[in-house]
């Protein structure tokens, strides 16, 4: 059974919700537009915001807490629990609060923001979720903490007293994007070549229409290859402190979350590009789009019916 509007369970609660989602559409929408700005302040405004909080924090409280957490916990259990941490609370943040939008559709007047507003997600497709999260979250998120820990300590990253700068972080951030820019798009459109995609890639589009939850529904070779690698090995490379990676991971991983959230959102960045590669599959396979425009694989929706309007104008001609 795959997780699509078409294979859903046809049931009368489903039906309702279904009615109440175009109803919803019809009353506040339609608000989204399918075309992404070619630059959108929105996106630097929003992870503005966890820079200057991460910033503020260390100004403020930065030297006293991490001398205490030196001087109390060892680089591995830093390394490992915070991590962690991190990353569980962020992930399963942000997942709740998408979930009351999907299932509960609370509060009404935020479905005017969703997406593809007549595919409900149902409880089924969280359920489903779950179980495939956490056993990527566990199975395959520890051995490659382990992997990493290994190779930051042979790099020569910092743990210690060396705090990370706005500079710095700025720096280095270039090369993160350029790292996750460049092994997403090629491992991404790697695993959507016919010799893999069923084998591998396929378990992810289950989801024609995103949730949050499901940004790391996935084979667990897909999880280590485009989401773990990319994101991971930049702070690598650039001997990047603890605290970097950290913000690094988060802003990341809300990133990811964000991009598979179905919601185009007040003051988030904009999902619109990998919605519609859930929806058609063969555009919009980068983080940052660079690539798909180098490679010419960037689409909309919108871009798409121009194109076939385009095409019965010139039969009609």
């Amino acid at each position: 059974m795959t997780v699509q509007a078409a294979a859903r369970p046809e049931t009368s609660q489903h039906e309702r919700d279904v009615a109440e989602a175009e109803k919803a559409a019809s009353e506040w929408g339609p608000v989204v537009k399918h075309i992404k700005a070619a630059f959108d302040p929105t996106e630097v405004t929003f992870y503005a915001i966890f820079i200057t909080a991460f910033f503020t924090f260390l100004g403020r409280y930065g030297e006293k807490t991490w001398s205490y957490l030196l001087a109390n916990y060892s680089q591995q259990t830093l390394f490992f629990g915070g991590t962690f941490l991190i990353t569980q609370l962020g992930y399963w943040f942000w997942a709740s609060v998408l979930s009351v939008l999907d299932l509960y559709q609370f509060p009404k007047s935020f479905w005017r923001y969703k997406i593809q507003p007549t595919k409900v997600p149902t409880w089924e497709w969280y359920t489903r979720a779950v179980s495939v999260v956490l056993q990527n979250q566990l199975l395959v998120g520890i051995p490659t903490g382990i992997l990493m820990y290994n190779l930051m300590m042979w790099r020569g990253c910092s743990f210690g007293m060396d705090l990370p700068t706005l500079g710095q972080v700025g720096k280095q951030s270039i090369g993160f994007l350029a790292v996750e820019e460049i092994l997403f798009y090629y491992g991404h459109r790697a695993l959507h070549h016919p010799s893999v995609y069923k084998y591998v890639h396929k378990k992810h589009h289950l989801y024609t229409a995103p949730i949050g939850i499901a940004a790391i529904y996935c084979h667990p070779l897909e999880h280590f290859m485009c989401n773990l690698a990319p994101l991971l090995l930049g702070p690598i490379l650039m001997k990047s402190h603890l605290l970097t990676v950290w913000l690094w991971m988060t802003i990341g991983q809300t990133n990811a979350i964000n991009s598979h959230s179905g919601f185009h959102l007040p003051f988030f960045p904009s999902p619109l590009p990998h919605d519609y590669h859930h929806e058609v599959f063969n555009v919009n396979f980068g983080p940052l789009g660079v690539l798909d425009w180098l490679h010419d694989t960037a689409g909309s929706r919108e871009k798409t019916l121009e194109a076939k309007q385009r095409r019965a104008a010139a039969k009609v001609e």
